[in-house]
């Protein structure tokens, strides 16, 4: 039987999903709590990975199992061995040829860039951007420019990704009070490239770049020159359409 869950953790405390050796890792937390519910190991295989402090709402993973279980049953079986700050939220039954990662069509992912006072209670859930001569509207003009098919190698701490080329379906930014929500949505991810494009974006905003160095950049041209990197707190994984 194949199980595909839904789930949401708080990435403050992690040392990212995927589990590494002497850190805490999202993964680990998952498989310890199924081997406490099945009695034996039980792998899950993730859509993808998320980063140190990075946070999701909508990571999904699937695993297999022999039991077969009723999903509401499982789902409080699950939650109940784990720590509070994951939580499984769907739990269904799936075909065999359903795979996570592979039969994913889209990713969304937020991020949240606040300009306005520090907060401390907010610290790890958003960036507090000390800049304050940023144009907005070149910010999401400059952002518009990553909509489309491009080859990404620039906009990547990826090092053995020999494919650099995804998709972006959609860049928006809404307002809200004094934050703004940066909404991506592709078929595929690099490391870091969400919090590069981003950076890059508001260096360009902020008259540091042009929008001319992103075009030469996405088209090969030009290497990124100095990328910056915005912080993991911001960033959350939203949603995954199969």
């Amino acid at each position: 039987m194949r199980y595909k869950c839904t789930c949401r953790y708080d990435g403050s405390q992690f040392h990212g999903f995927q589990i590494q050796k002497n850190a805490r890792s999202v993964q680990a937390e998952i498989e310890n709590a199924l081997l406490l519910v099945f009695k034996k190991p039980t792998p899950i295989y993730p859509a993808g990975r998320t980063d140190t402090g990075v946070h999701a709402l909508g990571q999904v993973f699937h695993f297999n199992a022999d039991l077969e279980i009723n999903t509401a049953n499982l789902k409080n079986a699950i939650n109940s061995r784990l720590p509070g700050d994951v939580y499984v939220s769907e739990i269904e039954t799936v075909d065999e040829s359903f795979h996570a990662r592979y039969s994913a069509k889209s990713k969304e992912y937020h991020y949240i860039i606040d300009f306005g006072s520090y907060n401390p209670l907010f610290r790890n859930y958003r960036y507090y951007c000390k800049y304050r001569r940023v144009d907005y509207r070149l910010f999401a003009e400059a952002l518009k420019l990553f909509v489309g098919r491009h080859d990404f190698r620039y906009f990547s701490r990826a090092k053995k990704t020999e494919n650099t080329v995804r998709e972006i379906y959609r860049v928006s930014v809404e307002r809200e009070g004094d934050a703004l929500r940066i909404i991506i949505v592709g078929n595929g991810f690099l490391h870091n490239m969400i919090r590069i494009m981003i950076a890059t974006a508001l260096e360009v905003a902020r008259g540091r770049k042009t929008m001319d160095d992103i075009r030469a950049s996405l088209t090969g041209e030009t290497p990124l020159t100095a990328p910056k990197k915005l912080p993991p707190n911001g960033l959350y994984l939203m949603k995954i359409a199969y």
